[in-house]
């Protein structure tokens, strides 16, 4: 059939709302959102608005023109041809529901949308807060069928967020989603509303401001652990402003500037809000907030670099182990089934010994190592559980054997003290003593830890740990291999002493076995002395042992012939005889006093205590991310491609870092930047000079 002119009134243009439906040509067009009649001038005043269904004008029904080969870059329904306004009409009929048909038809609809929005709902706020969330809801669902065009989705994306920001309250629900390309109307409108009814500032308000203007850049770290990120900075911000900080309600009104897709605009739309401040660039609120931005960040840094390195690592415990406390829940998932089992383990006990393999089994990794077993001490420590040996605090990786577990108040990840250093060193010397004939005393043990806890000063976690310590030196093979290196700064006379110390240790539970002074010439060989002046000072040691605790045998009795002893006379006590008086061994507590205090100047010399404290670092451009004492040590690298164990852990303890923890962190840090490590290898530690170039 040959298009005609439609046979029916021509009625004066109006909108039909949203779910109103309208007859074009003996046909229903259902949901309404159209501009039907004549008369209707476009926005810019110049010609006929785009959007208009003149029903005057002819249709081809016979063919209509789906692809829209006809219908031009900025269609409008006046100049489509006949073919093309019957599929417009039958697309439209359908309830615009199909989406293969030509864009062009879900951009003529969008132009009528468009002129309603910024033309008629601009003048009429109760019409506003009616359409607008109507309107918005049907432009997504148009970007669920027609999103794959880049054009459209471009400007329905642009045109939503108009519509957002048109809500009769654009601050009520959560805050938009942060863009720093092109900031949400609504953020900024939102903004204002905070400022101006002066409600304090959500925290997701807070994180999308900052996040979406121009002048932060936010890290690494926040844009690869968005989650992460989110919430770490949602605790932190309550927890520094309760409830949110408020905004000063100072600034012009907002304004934007909007293109429509519709020609009928010919050119942007201004959109102006009347009553609301723009404090959008407020400049002290984005300092504060692009602030803890950062430090959130920063928190966040190792577990970022372990999520680049492995995506499919989040959830495990080595991942949990990088998370700030904050984020850390102890009592959920794997995390909580591992605090769990450590629990009971542990028990109410003050310390016990865990197979580790058990321990270790928690990795997950086929040939668990020292990182592995860092991360679970990690864990075990926000617990309130400590571990020994702990890698942290120069302890090795347990192959086989035991751990032991132990309760702490706190235990901190910082380097570990010159004193607790020392006592580990005697510590280890003194329970090769004890061992070595099979047997631990309690005496034995006293003499261990009592003299080196009073002598050295610890703290009450320092104590607790080197109990444990000693537990597991007590459970383990005690080796004393590795021991020459922090022996090796010891002169003559400090070796003589700690001679003398062992001595004591092997003669304080009253005798002396063979495999104990088989032991005590390997040390003296150890220390650099005579084994057999060791002989001498056993014997000085067991002439000076304390008293015995409980009766000593001198030999097995038997009966034997003679006289019985006869009966002890009966003298009558005085009537008022005085309790002799308890009275100290002023000689031997001098001793023992000045002992301590030279066991005390012994190790500090040993382990280099300066008599003063070190004063502070001085200050260090941040090398690739990482704090100031780490690039400070990376700085040192420079020139350098290779270091002995013994050289690299002085490096460290200049700069006031752990040794092994620091090549986890610069080497993370490395693979940040470059891709590859930047330390390899145990002793001697090789420095990758291209990957320490790239970093400097």
């Amino acid at each position: 059939a040959s298009p005609g002119p439609c046979q029916q009134a021509a009625p004066a243009a109006r909108w039909h709302g949203p779910g109103e439906a309208c007859r074009v040509a003996e046909r229903t067009l259902p949901g309404g959102m159209l501009y039907v009649g004549t008369g209707l001038a476009a926005a810019s005043g110049d010609g006929i608005e785009p959007a208009l269904i003149d029903p005057r004008l002819p249709v081809d029904w016979g063919s209509p023109d789906w692809a829209g080969r006809e219908l031009g870059y900025w269609p409008s329904y006046s100049e489509i041809s006949p073919g093309c306004r019957a599929a417009y009409l039958r697309w439209l009929e359908a309830g615009r529901r199909h989406h293969d048909v030509s864009v062009g038809y879900a951009f003529l609809f969008l132009y009528g949308l468009e002129r309603r929005v910024l033309v008629d709902l601009a003048r009429d706020a109760q019409a506003r807060a009616v359409e607008a969330p109507l309107i918005r809801d049907e432009v997504e669902r148009l970007l669920g069928l027609f999103g794959s065009d880049g054009s459209f989705r471009g400007y329905a994306t642009e045109f939503c967020a108009v519509l957002e920001a048109r809500a009769v309250a654009a601050s009520a629900g959560p805050a938009p989603e942060a863009d720093r390309g092109r900031p949400s109307p609504r953020l900024r409108i939102g903004l204002g509303e905070f400022a101006r009814s002066g409600r304090p500032l959500p925290a997701d308000w807070a994180l999308a401001w900052v996040m979406s203007h121009p002048g932060y850049a936010p890290r690494t770290s926040a844009k690869r652990c968005p989650e992460e990120f989110a919430r770490l900075f949602a605790v932190r911000y309550e927890d520094r402003h309760l409830g949110g900080f408020r905004l000063n309600a100072t600034g012009s009104q907002p304004a934007f500037s909007y293109r429509p897709a519709s020609a009928g605009f010919r050119g942007a739309a201004q959109d102006v809000t009347p009553g609301i401040p723009d404090v959008f660039d407020q400049a002290l609120p984005l300092r504060r907030l692009a602030s803890l931005a950062d430090e959130c960040a920063e928190s966040l840094d190792a577990f970022s670099r372990l999520m680049g390195r492995s995506p499919r690592a989040r959830g495990s415990l080595p991942a949990a182990a990088l998370l700030p406390e904050e984020l850390l829940d102890l009592g959920a998932g794997d995390v909580g089934a591992f605090v769990e089992w450590a629990r009971s383990r542990l028990g109410r006990f003050p310390m016990s010994a865990v197979p580790a393999a058990d321990l270790l089994g928690w990795s997950g990794a086929e040939r668990p190592g020292k990182k592995e077993l860092i991360a679970l001490a990690g864990i075990l420590g926000r617990a309130g559980i400590g571990l020994e040996p702990d890698p942290r605090f120069g302890g090795p990786v347990p192959g086989d054997g035991s751990v032991v577990f132990f309760h702490v108040d706190d235990v901190s990840e910082a380097a570990p003290s010159h004193a607790y250093r020392a006592a580990t060193l005697l510590l280890h010397l003194g329970a090769a003593v004890s061992l070595a004939d099979g047997d631990v005393a309690v005496e034995e043990k006293q003499l261990l830890l009592g003299h080196l806890e009073e002598a050295l000063h610890l703290t009450s976690d320092e104590r607790a740990r080197l109990r444990a310590h000693l537990r597991w030196l007590l459970t383990t093979e005690v080796k004393l291999t590795g021991l020459s290196r922090r022996i090796g700064d010891v002169d003559h006379a400090q070796r003589e002493h700690l001679a003398d110390f062992l001595s004591a240790v092997a003669a304080a539970d009253g005798r002396i076995d063979p495999t104990e002074v088989r032991t005590l010439r390997r040390i003296a060989r150890l220390l650099g002395l005579a084994p057999d002046a060791m002989d001498n000072r056993l014997r000085a040691a067991a002439a000076t042992a304390p008293p015995a605790s409980a009766p000593v045998v001198v030999r097995p009795g038997k009966p034997e012939p003679g006289h019985a002893i006869p009966a002890k006379a009966e003298v009558a006590a005085p009537p008022e005889a005085a309790t002799p008086a308890i009275k100290l061994d002023e000689s031997l507590l001098a001793a023992r006093i000045a002992e301590a205090a030279e066991v005390s100047a012994l190790l500090g010399s040993v382990f280099g205590d300066a008599p003063a404290p070190a004063p502070p670092p001085p200050a260090v451009a941040p090398v690739a991310g990482l704090d100031g004492p780490h690039s400070r040590l990376i700085r040192a690298l420079k020139g350098r491609t290779q270091m002995t164990r013994a050289a690299w852990e002085d490096l460290a303890a200049v700069h006031r870092v752990m040794p092994d923890g620091a090549v986890d962190r610069l080497n993370e840090a490395a693979y940040e930047e470059t891709g590859e490590p930047v330390i390899e290898g145990d002793d001697p530690l090789e420095i990758n000079p291209h990957a320490l170039e790239a970093m400097l």
